[in-house]
């Protein structure tokens, strides 16, 4: 029987571990060099993808049709391939059940590996609780707990999980704004600074939610201990 082809999605949580949905492509050509097929165009790209998943289209101040079919295409693109697949999704890290079934139904027949980089300030007993839920067997979530939470090391951690090497990868040409790109009007200019608004305010409330959990875990551990 011939071996499944896998598939190592990165799924955040927000933090460090950021700088591999940019490196991936920055890096495009010379994974595929490695044996590696990473089948997104730009970070734009996975950025909608998953805020297609996560039906909050809205919220990011887009049009429900300016998200819509992003991650067929994606998936498209990895059925087109024959090679290890590599991608990150960061903002998918909090989807719900459902929303993880519906972005792994298109990977359905897939080896399926997930990738959770965390600090060690980071909550990720409900992020690490739903995906291994999903990809169902331990040996397929990895969970990357970086005690010096820096770009590199998510980058290396991340490679030597998907099984490449990042030392001929490295991050300083990688770009820091993902989709950068020259606005054509006035118009679209001020879309741009609206989207950007309300992308904050999403990151500024799931922040203080973060937060919350955090102080209440906290208080939680003070009355046990």
């Amino acid at each position: 029987m011939a071996k499944k082809r896998k598939v190592f999605l990165h799924v955040g949580p927000s933090g460090a571990g950021d700088i591999i949905e940019l490196a991936l492509v920055h890096h495009r050509d010379a994974l595929v060099e490695l044996g590696i097929d990473v089948p997104v165009r730009s970070a734009e790209e996975t950025f909608l993808s998953a805020v297609e998943i996560l039906r909050e289209h809205k919220a990011w101040g887009f049009a429900r049709k300016e998200v819509e079919g992003h991650w067929a295409d994606v998936c498209r693109r990895i059925w087109k391939g024959n090679q290890t697949v590599a991608l990150s999704l960061p903002l998918v890290a909090r989807a719900s059940r459902p929303e993880i079934d519906l972005l792994l139904d298109g990977l359905v027949g897939l080896q399926v590996h997930v990738v959770v980089t965390a600090g060690e300030t980071d909550e990720i007993d409900g992020i690490v609780e739903r995906w291994g839920a999903a990809v169902r067997r331990p040996d397929r979530l990895h969970v990357i707990r970086l005690d010096e939470p820096t770009p590199k090391r998510a980058w290396k951690a991340f490679g030597k999980a998907a099984g490449f090497g990042t030392a001929s990868l490295g991050l300083d040409d990688v770009p820091d704004q993902p989709g950068a790109r020259p606005l054509a009007s006035l118009d679209e200019a001020r879309r741009e600074i609206e989207r950007l608004a309300r992308r904050n305010q999403s990151l500024e409330r799931w922040r203080d939610d973060s937060e919350r959990k955090r102080k209440k875990l906290k208080r939680r551990l003070s009355d046990v201990a």
